[in-house]
């Protein structure tokens, strides 16, 4: 967003909700956020900036903070890395990333959340505007996990 005027947007299909929880849509939130900000960056020429992310699920924030990988924590990681290129394109960035309670207040907030209601119905924005840590060496979408096959527990 710049004021009130959407600027890019980018949507990724998780997979249905019964299979994915809140926390791995919220941290796919912030992996698409991170390429967002890496792409306006990168188009203003890498001036040095804080810049900022606004967070509703405390325990994806909690998981920032972890050095180590963890079994299943495999968007986390993914944050991880994309944040890494983020913040090494400069070393005098900054990334604050608060909790912002059910985004009030937060300028944009009405249009992400129109963005991830598109990509829970299954829209999906372009392989190529997608980070690379959401696509396969192919440049499809990556799935994390397989659906279970039907009448198999």
């Amino acid at each position: 967003m710049e004021g009130n005027r959407k600027i890019r947007e980018r949507r990724f299909y998780l997979g249905s909700a019964d299979k994915y929880t809140v926390y791995e849509g919220e941290v796919v939130g912030m992996i698409l956020a991170v390429k967002l900000l890496l792409d306006e960056k990168l188009k203003r020429g890498g001036r040095r900036r804080t810049m900022a992310l606004g967070v509703d699920n405390q325990a994806a924030i909690k998981a920032t903070g972890a050095s180590q990988s963890k079994q299943g924590h495999c968007l986390m990681d993914f944050f991880h890395d994309d944040l890494h290129n983020l913040l090494l394109y400069d070393n005098n960035d900054k990334l604050i990333i608060r909790w912002s309670a059910g985004h009030i207040g937060i300028p944009g907030n009405k249009q992400a959340d129109e963005q991830a209601k598109r990509a829970a119905r299954g829209e999906i924005s372009e392989t190529h505007l997608l980070p690379t840590s959401l696509c396969s060496p192919n440049d499809t979408p990556i799935i994390l996990r397989e659906p279970p096959l039907r009448g198999k527990k």
